[in-house]
């Protein structure tokens, strides 16, 4: 029986060969799920940034459709208001819509160029362009 008020004990730091070696084996298990779960945390990270890049594709969206809508609204109300005022029904409310939508189309424009040069930096040009598949035979 060891002696604990000599340091021989279990609190000592002195390992059996057996405690060492059941030790090292769990260290090196420990070591092999370390790395598995990088392995995996690697392969999910193109999936955060393909959803992130869906993401903001979406907020595009939202907002050329958005632009779109406020400017003919924009564009109308100036010209109902103007009819209104000036008693010039329906001709200014019909210049205004179209003067609207037409800024509005062209707001979408500039947006879209600007996703597109966006996309053409974070794909480095190679948009649309036909990729090799990885289950493809040569």
């Amino acid at each position: 029986m060891p002696d604990e008020r000599k340091g021989d004990g279990p609190g000592s730091g002195n390992l059996s060969p057996s405690d060492r070696s059941n030790f090292e084996r769990r260290v090196g298990d420990l070591d092999k799920q370390l790395d598995n779960a990088r392995a995996q945390q690697a392969a999910k990270e193109p999936d955060y940034e393909s959803a992130a890049v869906r993401s903001r594709g979406m907020a595009y969206g939202l907002r050329m459709a958005s632009e779109l809508v406020g400017a003919v609204l924009v564009g109308g109300l100036i010209g109902y208001f103007l009819d209104r005022w000036l008693g010039t029904t329906p001709w200014l409310f019909l210049i205004f819509f179209f003067m609207g939508f037409a800024a509005g189309i062209i707001n979408v424009l500039r947006a879209f160029t600007k996703l597109q040069a966006e996309i053409k930096v974070a794909t480095k040009g190679n948009i649309g362009r036909s990729m090799p598949d990885d289950d493809e035979d040569d």
